[in-house]
């Protein structure tokens, strides 16, 4: 029987090597793009020797059509990007390039050249929805209809992308839709996001830590079920093409909240120096969203509590760190 074959852009992030680990599980055969700059890391050492991994970068069509045309497709996880949003407001220029004109350059090279491609999903953002002050007070999270107020060139770029992707599957049936994704934790190999860097400040540190602003609300979603939502779509009989959803779950916290959580979980008794993190050019404080419209689509929802996710993470950390990471 021949094998469903994956292809991930950023495959050398979280959540790329967390597909390409279920995927191959699952049955599928899969390749990746890593940066032709990139120096391997972790996750890529892990994939070695089971993925096909091609060297190159979005920006270059040439390449996205070659790559394309050898391994052939059918099924897409565009993961891709330039993440840090607030190197976007510094680098306006390139991260509009990679996320946006490199989102392109990927349709393109599939629609004309993947003619047996089943299904494209786009990593879109929360951030797309950017300030939304109304909803902050009345603690209402986003769905699809709420308006797209980005409010940073790395949102920007996400927004033009969908629009994009929608454009082709309306005028050429292009199997393409688009995730507007939310925190997603259950990091394995760094430390640097919210989730895991408040565990491993508390662990490596029993006196105090170092953290930002405790008010702003961010909804999480652990990576198992993010994983298990690609897998979804890309077997889903429902419609979904053209169009773009939100994932949830609906379990908002202020990112003091967060920290009370893990402190508790840990046994933590040290002290929060708050603030002590410069404030990112445009701060958004309220993103929250639900995941009502694709859970009745296709039958996915989120099984992981934000509670349960938390201690599997607690406890990955906490032999991870024993062990002299």
């Amino acid at each position: 029987m021949t094998k469903k074959r994956l292809f991930i852009t950023g495959i050398s992030g979280f959540i790329g090597e967390e597909l390409a680990q279920k995927a191959m599980k699952e049955g599928y055969e899969v390749a990746g793009l890593v940066r032709q700059s990139f120096r391997y890391n972790d996750a890529i050492n892990a994939l070695k020797g089971k993925v096909k991994l091609y060297e190159g970068t979005l920006t270059d069509y040439a390449r996205m059509v070659n790559i394309i045309n050898d391994f052939m497709p059918d099924y897409v996880a565009h993961l891709g990007a330039i993440t840090p949003v607030s190197y976007s407001f510094e680098h306006p220029w390139e991260v509009t390039q990679t996320n946006y004109v490199g989102t392109i350059n990927l349709v393109e090279a599939l629609k004309a050249h993947c003619p047996s491609l089943k299904q494209m999903v786009f990593a879109s953002s929360m951030e797309t929805y950017g300030h939304q002050p109304e909803m902050h007070k009345s603690f209402t999270p986003f769905n699809e209809e709420t308006p797209q107020m980005g409010a940073c060139p790395y949102a920007c770029a996400k927004i033009a992308a969908e629009k994009y992707v929608s454009y082709l599957n309306y005028a050429y049936k292009f199997p393409g839709t688009s995730l507007r994704q939310t925190n997603c934790y259950g990091r394995k190999h760094n430390d640097y996001f919210v989730v895991e860097a408040f565990i491993t400040q508390m662990l490596k540190n029993p006196n105090e830590a170092n953290f930002g602003q405790p008010t702003p609300v961010r909804n999480f979603l652990y990576i198992d079920d993010l994983v298990d939502l690609y897998l979804t779509l890309f077997d889903t009989k429902a419609d979904i093409n053209g169009q773009a959803f939100t994932v949830g779950p609906p379990n908002g916290v202020t990112i003091g909240q967060l920290a009370d959580m893990i402190k508790t979980k840990l046994d933590w008794t040290g002290k929060i120096n708050w603030n002590t993190r410069e404030i990112r050019d445009g701060e958004i404080y309220y993103l929250n969203s639900d995941n009502k419209k694709i859970t009745e689509l296709t039958g996915w929802e989120p099984k992981v509590t934000l509670d349960e996710g938390l201690d599997t993470t607690i406890s990955y950390w906490k032999n991870k760190l024993s062990s002299g990471w």
